[in-house]
């Protein structure tokens, strides 16, 4: 809504700056009228006065009385006289050029002062005194129109007052006009806007398909309907999918308790020889692995589903750390394997709300791939330090390291959880149940808040370690059932 609402008001504030512009465009082009004010020929006043004190002095006395040069006629030509002529001080036309023949020859005061302001038979003239004569220049009448408008002088006092009401009035009513058609645009787009946040949120639309934008409300809707049922497809299939690994696996245990047990009783028959023994043995031992594949994979698929419970207590992090690699002791670590655990004061005294056999699970799955990847034996070692908000841990070997492709695939599939989520599983089980591991451990570090980090090595391979947070949960009941990490 933030970028709806921004929209908005750059719409808003783009309408009143140009009709502001339009405004001050329309006052430039009226006040430029006021000052220059024009001509009847629509040049400006400044002309009229030139042409007249041009021709005026191109007026001169000879011997057969005044005459005006043809620059002084040329100059009424051009401004659009159509007659003229010159009045002396007793009113009597001392020269004339193109003056009808039935027009009077002399004029009293009170002509004067008639025609000076208005018409001289109905020809709207100019009149202008230039060297003790009286210019009158007249236009023709089907061109120009003199109007005479008096005005007081408190109108003239009150004009500057009139601006700005003027200028209030229409700044009003452009403000007006703007938030109308402003509120009007967002009661419109408003539910278009609302639309498209429910889309992104996974939730179903239904606009009301009518108005300006019922085009748009009708393709929304058509979209919400085609993407719930697209997720109402993909919600089935991925409980199919969780449905059916739950029930193979539980289909599997039951075959597999009577193949280690049986290897059990075998690896106990004195009458078997050492081969047999250790062959016993060794199907114990890939039973054993298979069950914890399987294991894996269940899990795997209930934290990828949104369908396993966390079960969060307050724990402490370096106990946690120190039964997990006793009980990997206990279930009878070969003597040629050695695992080193160094924990700083801070580690020691952090307490974490997590549920604590899944970060067992986490731990257990990176001490068991050094086990498992170095049949030859290694030292393990682990170290568990705190930076007063997080815990850090850190699990190196003597061994090769993590391959750079085992790390790549792990990346990748940590950019594209949606194609993670929908192949994983059938990469796991046929192709790649090495990686299953570590996709576990970093599914029940994110489940706490943190993440997998890999330390990459000089021969290029890695080391593995991993970041949790201590304030990740904030429920006031840390014995509570959460899912999927969400408080």
């Amino acid at each position: 809504m933030k970028t709806f609402f921004r929209g908005i008001r750059r719409y808003l504030v783009s309408a009143f700056f140009i009709i502001v512009l339009i405004l001050f465009c329309n006052f430039t082009v009226l006040f430029y009228m006021m000052y220059s004010t024009t001509g009847g020929d629509g040049s400006s006043g400044i002309v009229l006065r030139e042409t007249l004190e041009q021709a005026g002095n191109e007026i001169t006395v000879t011997e057969r009385g005044y005459e005006m040069t043809k620059k002084g006629r040329k100059a009424l030509k051009e401004y659009g006289f159509v007659w003229a002529m010159a009045l002396n001080e007793e009113g009597t036309v001392v020269w004339e050029w193109r003056l009808p023949e039935d027009f009077s020859r002399q004029y009293s005061v009170f002509d004067v002062a008639s025609f000076s302001r208005w018409y001289l038979n109905d020809y709207p003239v100019r009149v202008w005194n230039v060297n003790g004569l009286l210019l009158v220049c007249a236009q023709s009448p089907e061109e120009i129109a003199i109007m005479n408008v008096p005005v007081s002088v408190q109108q003239i006092v009150d004009f500057p007052r009139y601006v700005q009401l003027f200028v209030i009035v229409n700044l009003a009513a452009v403000l007006l006009f703007v938030v109308m058609f402003g509120w009007r645009f967002y009661a419109s787009v408003k539910p278009i806007s609302e639309g498209i946040e429910g889309l992104s949120g996974k939730t179903p639309v239904h606009l009301k398909e009518k108005g300006s934008v019922r085009e748009l409300a009708e393709k929304l809707n058509a979209t919400s309907r085609i993407l719930m049922e697209q997720e109402e497809k993909l919600s089935r299939r991925d409980q199919a999918r969780a449905d059916w690994i739950a029930g193979v696996s539980h289909d599997i245990r039951t075959p597999l308790t009577l193949i280690v047990g049986y290897s059990e009783r075998l690896m106990d028959d004195p009458s078997l020889g050492e081969k047999g023994k250790k062959m016993a043995e060794t199907i114990q031992r890939q039973s054993g692995l298979i069950k914890q594949l399987i294991e894996d994979l269940n899990l795997t698929s209930k934290l990828s589903y949104d369908t396993f419970p966390l079960h969060l207590t307050i724990c402490a992090p370096a106990q946690t750390l120190r039964e997990c690699i006793a009980d990997i002791y206990n279930d009878g670590l070969q003597p040629e394997y050695d695992i080193a655990v160094t924990v700083t004061e801070a580690a020691e005294k952090f307490r974490l709300p997590a549920d604590e056999p899944l970060m067992k699970r986490a731990i257990h799955n990176v001490l068991g791939n050094s086990i498992r990847h170095n049949p030859g034996g290694c030292q393990v070692n682990v170290r568990l330090s705190s930076d007063g908000r997080n815990l850090h841990y850190l699990f190196t070997d003597s061994g090769p390291g993590i391959p750079d492709e085992i790390v790549s695939c792990l990346e990748a599939e940590k950019e594209d959880k949606s194609q993670m989520q929908k192949d994983s599983l059938r990469r796991d089980a046929v192709s790649q149940p090495h990686i299953m591991g570590m996709r576990l451990t970093r599914q029940i570090v994110a489940l706490h808040g943190g993440e997998v980090y890999y330390y990459k090595r000089k021969n290029g391979n890695y080391d593995c370690g991993f970041v949790v947070p201590g304030d990740y949960f904030k429920s006031d009941k840390p014995d509570s059932t959460q899912k999927n990490g969400k408080s």
